[in-house]
């Protein structure tokens, strides 16, 4: 019986005293550090209170990075250089025309996307409160008031990290916009764990049961 136990312990010691490798050994051993630390940690919550100049910048970057933008963008650069470059050529109509189309893109849209985010923001500003954000590995939840969503990993479809912000689109006309300004310390935290679980859940199919329930979730939120 000694010479069993004997014979256990140093199975044990050698065991536990080797290095984590990849496999079903190495990830057996590691898992309970993972949960507890993705219980643990890795979590935050922060609220956040857009401005004009926030929404104004996720609006020129959505609007520029898209195929339209740029061709637009290119279509005025491309009008003022000809119009720089040949306006001694051309007569005052055509001239006209082509300062009128280089401004179009490069200053006449973001004035007006500008004033459009004004607008937006003040139209909110009486009615909504700031928007809650707690992100885990489960996902995020944004709250405001009684009212709650909650989105899951592999809703999420993109993440653009700018200066000073990160974009989550779950399509391309729906995104989370996260100041850093807004989320304070944890920004970092935050970005590292969102890129985190976009991996993992890149190739994820949901089941049937997970889509059945988000679409019973959306149909009590929209009767509440």
């Amino acid at each position: 019986m000694f010479f069993y136990l004997f014979c256990y312990i140093i199975f044990t010691i050698r065991y536990y005293s080797q290095p984590v490798q990849s496999g079903i050994f190495g990830m057996a051993a590691i898992k309970p550090l993972e949960m507890a630390w993705g219980i643990i940690m890795r979590e935050a919550e922060f609220d956040i209170r857009l401005t004009a100049g926030e929404l104004f910048t996720f609006t020129m970057h959505h609007t520029y990075s898209s195929v339209s933008g740029i061709v637009g963008l290119g279509i005025s650069i491309g009008s003022l250089l000809l119009c720089a470059a040949r306006y001694k050529y051309f007569d005052s109509t055509t001239i006209i025309a082509l300062v009128i189309t280089g401004l179009l893109f490069t200053v006449v849209q973001p004035v007006m996307l500008y004033f459009k985010s004004k607008v937006q923001i003040k139209k909110n500003e009486g009615i909504n409160d700031d928007l809650h954000y707690r992100i885990s590995e489960e996902g995020i939840e944004v709250s405001q008031g009684e009212q709650k969503a909650f989105v899951k990993w592999y809703e999420v479809r993109k993440r653009k990290m700018v200066k000073n912000a990160m974009y989550l689109y779950m399509s391309p006309v729906r995104a989370f916009i996260f100041p850093e300004s807004q989320c304070g310390s944890s920004f970092n935290e935050v970005s590292v764990l969102v890129k985190d679980m976009m991996e993992k859940y890149k190739d994820y199919e949901p089941e049937e049961e997970e889509l059945e329930e988000e679409g019973t979730s959306e149909t009590e939120g929209k009767e509440e």
